[in-house]
């Protein structure tokens, strides 16, 4: 009989029946906790976790005092009794093994669990078994062959909050080894489907969202998007909660120009918010822009001559960005989740303030291509980014950095004078706020996809502030 734990989208990719044990292989056993924590918080099977002390978990807990007990023979003495207290019914969590496998040899702790897999084979039991990954890897080899099946769970580098899981033998064979990324939103799980972090499965077709976007595509400059009022939102992920509350009531070919690299994407998230009714779409007379893509004479011209004379030739003023500007950027990102996010989500207060200092930026980089009398969709020459990059930095911070290719397709942005850090000592670099504008300004000018990271900071004792700026092919 197939178990099922509550949840759409994890049982949709499971194939795991009653009876089962599988081992959970994480970085250091905290990982497996907490996915597990959320997984089966609204389960209506009941769960143990058995651990060698008490954890920061809603689910019961037994704890095994290993001072006292040291064999794998008292150790299943423990888990038999457990197991007949829940009438042999529900979910139980070995999160001791790590310890067990201190004191006992691996061949003892190996035979204890081939005789609980023959022993809860035709029971309504499911267990897990937590172990950190390559820390016993020939215990674990062996473990993992003996088992009905395994799970492997990640953080993913360089992404806050987010992990990845991975299935062997417990699932569907089309997602056998295949990566989900999930993240945990307070008590859910909410595993990346499609476009969306979601715990629940798609109601609508994919060739209703194909004919939605085409439709979109068709109609770019003509729609406007408009958000429907009192509409509970569904569980979103901090990204799509902000995007969605930047883009509605906003022209779709505005979005388009601001975010040309990442329309697509884009397109097929408005599908799916309309056809669950989350945004209605109003048609109008199109406004077709200017389909000249090539900078016009006297640009060109200012794209070859230092900066300060091309701030000059420019008609936008030049102005700085000083402090107060980006306090009211954190006033703003505050305003934003104490208004429109859970309280959970006011850790994640620096994720949302890079989201508005990009689309500052690119907002800004829009408006000057069209003060200047460009189309908005001219696309600037690669060879012309070190400049762009220069007269960005220069406008909007007075900043003057030596921008150089580094190779193909990497550029070095260095800067001696920032202010960003001035008088701050740190371990980490500090100047994240001028990573919007580089990515922001770039990908609106370039029309591609651009990545940024500081690699070197004056708190932290550098000579210089330095970014790698990367096009994403």
């Amino acid at each position: 009989m197939k178990f099922l734990f509550g949840h759409e989208v994890i049982d949709h990719i499971t194939d795991l029946n009653k009876g089962a044990v599988v081992s959970i292989l994480d970085e250091n056993r905290y990982e497996s906790i907490l996915f597990l924590n959320a997984l089966l918080a609204k389960s209506r099977v009941k769960a143990v976790i058995i651990s060698p002390n008490e954890l920061k978990s809603p689910l019961p807990q037994e704890i095994i005092e290993f001072d006292r007990i040291t064999t794998a023979t008292e150790v299943n003495l423990l888990v038999s009794n457990i197991r007949e207290s829940m009438n042999n019914e529900g979910v139980i969590v070995h999160n001791y093994l790590h310890y067990l496998l201190l004191k006992e040899d691996e061949s003892q702790v190996l035979k204890m669990i081939e005789f609980w897999i023959s022993k809860i084979s035709k029971t309504r039991m499911v267990e897990f078994i937590i172990l950190p990954k390559g820390t016993f890897p020939s215990f674990e080899k062996k473990l993992n062959n003996l088992l009905n099946g395994y799970i492997e769970i990640k953080i993913k580098p360089g992404l806050r909050n987010q992990y990845s899981l991975r299935m062997f033998r417990i699932c569907k064979p089309e997602y056998h080894g295949e990566e989900f990324v999930y993240i945990l939103d307070g008590n859910r799980l909410l595993v990346k489907w499609g476009d969306e972090f979601t715990e629940y499965l798609p109601k609508e077709s994919e060739e209703e969202i194909k004919k939605k976007i085409e439709f979109l595509k068709n109609n770019i400059f003509s729609i406007k998007l408009e958000r429907v009022v009192n509409k509970p939102l569904p569980s979103m992920s901090t990204f799509d909660k902000w995007l969605y509350a930047q883009t509605t009531d906003m022209p779709l070919s505005y979005i388009y120009f601001l975010y040309p690299e990442k329309i697509d994407d884009f397109l097929r998230k408005i599908a799916v918010w309309n056809l669950r009714g989350l945004v209605s779409i109003k048609t109008g007379t199109p406004t077709i822009p200017d389909k000249r893509l090539n900078l016009r004479l006297r640009n060109k011209l200012a794209m070859k001559i230092p900066t300060p004379i091309a701030l000059f030739f420019l008609k936008k003023r030049g102005s700085t960005v000083p402090f107060e500007v980006y306090n009211m950027i954190r006033k703003a990102s505050a305003f934003y989740i104490s208004t429109r996010s859970s309280g959970e989500e006011t850790e994640e207060l620096e994720e949302v303030e890079q989201y508005f200092q990009e689309y500052a930026a690119r907002e800004t980089a829009l408006k000057t291509l069209l003060e200047n009398k460009e189309s908005p969709l001219t696309r600037f020459d690669l060879k012309d980014l070190p400049k762009v990059l220069s007269l960005s930095l220069f406008y909007g911070y007075r900043l003057k950095p030596k921008v150089y290719e580094k190779e193909k397709g990497k550029w070095i942005i260095d800067i001696e004078n920032c202010f960003i850090c001035k008088n701050i000592k740190s371990e980490k670099p500090t100047c994240e706020l001028l990573i919007g504008t580089m990515v922001g300004g770039c990908a609106v000018t370039f029309k591609a996809k651009f990545t940024a990271k500081e690699i070197e900071c004056k708190a932290k004792g550098d000579q210089s502030c330095k970014f790698l700026l990367e096009m994403v092919e």
